[in-house]
């Protein structure tokens, strides 16, 4: 059984490192003229699916704006990760769970591998009850052939107070999880990614030095200001394993489907420039 990382590699070869967030916003909805109610998200995930065919490496359903729909928006997810199976895109689920115990174990059911809830190649979780809490998700993981991207430095300014703290040994919050997510990677190479924002300073992204052999996954990128070729500069400690993430950049050239893929390529391209 091929690990996430292995799977995302070979991929990434072929097809660029780009990950498109599949985020069906209100903002979007708007753009896009789509009713906000269950059968304009199948449509608007229909299109965008549509788009993507077999083009990309990764998509990464933001959880959340699935979630606002309720139930519809529930299964609609599943269906998305099931589209992206078939089509041997992988599915990065951004759900950011985080809990202890039972919790967690229930969660790791919920997302990660064919036979769960939604069916993810991978899931984002929070480390702010321990990093330890995460184990069934690791466990899971590592019996599935998917990953963990732990949040180590995100993009948002109102995360910085909090990463930044210096614990009793002198490390910041984002190093000690850095270097919790490289031991627990000593044991099942890959298993364990990181989330850190595209945004970060070319200081703050040294951090992946403390990374050795984890996939990053980078968000931020277009929208919130930072291109590709940025990422490629701040992230080239990293390169090969940067999965840089454009959402709103890509999306507002919807609902036409040509416009999409068109943008999705140029994307494409930039990745494979920047992070080959």
């Amino acid at each position: 059984m091929l690990s996430f990382s292995e799977r995302f590699t070979a991929l990434a070869s072929a097809r660029s490192p780009l990950c498109l967030g599949l985020d069906p916003s209100a903002e979007v909805f708007a753009h896009w003229g789509l009713a906000s109610d269950a059968a304009g998200l199948q449509r608007f995930c229909g299109t965008v699916l549509d788009a993507v065919g077999d083009s990309l490496a990764v998509v990464k359903p933001q959880a959340a704006f699935f979630e606002r729909f309720g139930p519809a928006g529930m299964t609609q997810l599943a269906q998305a990760a099931a589209q992206l199976r078939s089509r041997n895109v992988l599915s990065l689920i951004d759900a950011k769970r985080g809990d202890v115990g039972g919790t967690m174990q229930g969660y790791a059911s919920a997302m990660l591998g064919p036979d769960s809830g939604f069916g993810g190649d991978a899931a984002t979780v929070t480390a702010y009850l321990g990093f330890e809490a995460l184990q069934p998700m690791f466990d899971r993981a590592a019996a599935t052939g998917t990953a963990v991207f732990v949040v180590v430095h995100s993009s948002n300014p109102e995360g910085r107070a909090l990463q930044s703290a210096r614990m009793a040994d002198g490390r910041t919050v984002s190093q000690a999880l850095a270097d919790a997510a490289t031991a627990q990677n000593a044991a099942t190479p890959g298993l364990v990614g990181a989330v850190i924002g595209a945004t970060v300073s070319q200081h703050d992204a040294a951090i992946v030095e403390r990374l050795p052999g984890a996939l990053i996954l980078a968000p931020g990128v277009g929208a919130q200001g930072v291109d590709l070729a940025t990422v490629g500069s701040r992230f080239a400690h990293a390169q090969g394993r940067v999965i840089p993430s454009v959402s709103r950049d890509i999306l507002r050239h919807g609902p036409g489907v040509a416009d999409l893929r068109a943008a999705i390529d140029r994307c494409r391209d930039q990745a494979w420039a920047a992070l080959g």
